[in-house]
């Protein structure tokens, strides 16, 4: 059997991590992809910024905690908006002198930081913290679903959903739900759910409605909805990385490279991004393929210098595009250990069906039919084709 016969869309779908994650951006802040980097050498050069950017090192240092705080979560949304890791890091220094201080507030920056860089049972103590103090507390709930939604925890994400019991947060609660419920075998009464938000003023904030159309881009892709996928797409914002993610992602999934090349020529200081662009390049044979491919293995050969882990699913997704399937389903393989979304399950099955790995697919195959997670073409995929032990 061909590669083409059963392979998925490559590099679809991060749409559903930075979904659930935007939940944290009710008041808070969300996920990015990338450890703050901590050289042992204070003389040593990290990393050259583009002219005119600015840190907050050249800003007045901060004179109390709540001003700290409040720098810490526009760093944090400016990572998430920007898709720039290094806004995780800078934050994390801002509180770096309130260690000892255990305020719900804090602890809620610290777990979103934790979250971020994939420090998830850190994240998880902070918020346990919380929740000792203040039961039912929103954003502590909210951070949690989001984090056993990412690790495949989905009847603790559901809990913690179902626990929001303040009247002003029902849309907010019915969103959550649905998204839990996308991944647990009611993808068709979640899409209904969140068409439905869609087209009613509900009164969202705007980070509240990003979360929305990321959902529903998700949904839309594991569907192959092309009705719901113009309805979020004509809303969904034009400029954020996410945006641009769920964006690339679908043309992606539909072989509409020159769509994508367009898109992201001017987005190659953002990892997910650039990783889209290449495959794009690739497809249209794009001479610039080979210059782009090899900006993004020098930046993950600094992951992978600085022991991130991270960055996995990405790495597995360039060794895939580069050939390499047996390091791409070694990669996934590992990635599957901490994460286990849409994007997470089609880098391992992709890796899996490529190699005819037996194991891996009869492990994807079980995790499904356990969890009730929905993907016609991916379950397709993995029953048609011939497959070895290893």
């Amino acid at each position: 059997m061909r590669q083409s016969d059963y392979a998925l869309p490559m590099v679809v779908m991060t749409v559903s991590m930075i979904a659930m994650t935007l939940l944290t951006l009710l008041l808070m802040v969300a996920d990015v992809h990338a450890m703050p980097y901590r050289p042992s050498n204070p003389a040593q050069i990290v990393e050259t910024l583009p002219a005119g950017s600015m840190s907050f090192q050249q800003r007045t240092p901060p004179q109390t905690m709540a001003e700290a705080l409040s720098r810490a979560n526009l760093l944090i949304a400016k990572a998430y908006s920007a898709g720039d890791p290094r806004a995780v890091g800078q934050a994390e220094a801002l509180l770096a002198p309130y260690a000892r201080v255990q305020t719900p507030e804090i602890n809620l920056i610290r777990a979103n930081i934790d979250q971020s860089t994939h420090r998830f049972d850190q994240a998880r103590q902070a918020l346990q913290q919380i929740l000792k103090k203040m039961p039912n507390q929103p954003d502590s709930l909210f951070m949690l679903a989001s984090i056993n939604l990412v690790q495949g925890q989905f009847t603790a994400a559901r809990r913690q959903c179902d626990q929001l019991q303040d009247a002003s947060l029902l849309v907010l609660k019915m969103i959550c739900v649905a998204q839990v419920d996308s991944m647990t075998g009611n993808l068709r009464g979640s899409a209904d759910t969140i068409t439905q938000l869609m087209q009613v003023n509900a009164g969202l904030t705007p980070e509240q409605q990003r979360w929305l159309d990321l959902i529903a881009a998700d949904i839309a892709l594991r569907r192959d909805d092309a009705a719901m996928a113009t309805q979020v797409f004509r809303q969904m914002d034009q400029q954020s990385a996410p945006a641009l993610t769920a964006r690339a992602d679908w043309l992606l999934a539909h072989q509409q490279w020159e769509k994508v090349r367009q898109m992201l020529s001017s987005h190659t200081d953002n990892d997910s991004l650039l990783l889209r662009l290449v495959m794009s390049e690739q497809q249209l044979k794009d001479p610039k393929a080979l210059a782009h491919g090899n900006m993004l293995a020098q930046r993950i050969a600094i992951w992978q210098q600085r022991g991130e882990v991270a960055h996995q699913r990405e790495q597995a997704q360039f060794a895939y595009i580069m050939g390499d399937f047996k390091q791409a389903l070694r990669l996934a393989r590992l990635n599957w250990q901490r994460q286990r979304e849409t994007a997470d399950i089609v880098i391992y099955s992709n890796a899996a069906l490529r190699t005819s790995s037996a194991p891996d697919i009869k492990t994807i195959k079980y995790w499904m039919s356990q969890t009730g997670f929905e993907y016609p073409l991916l379950a397709k995929a993995l029953e048609s084709v011939q497959t070895v032990d290893e």
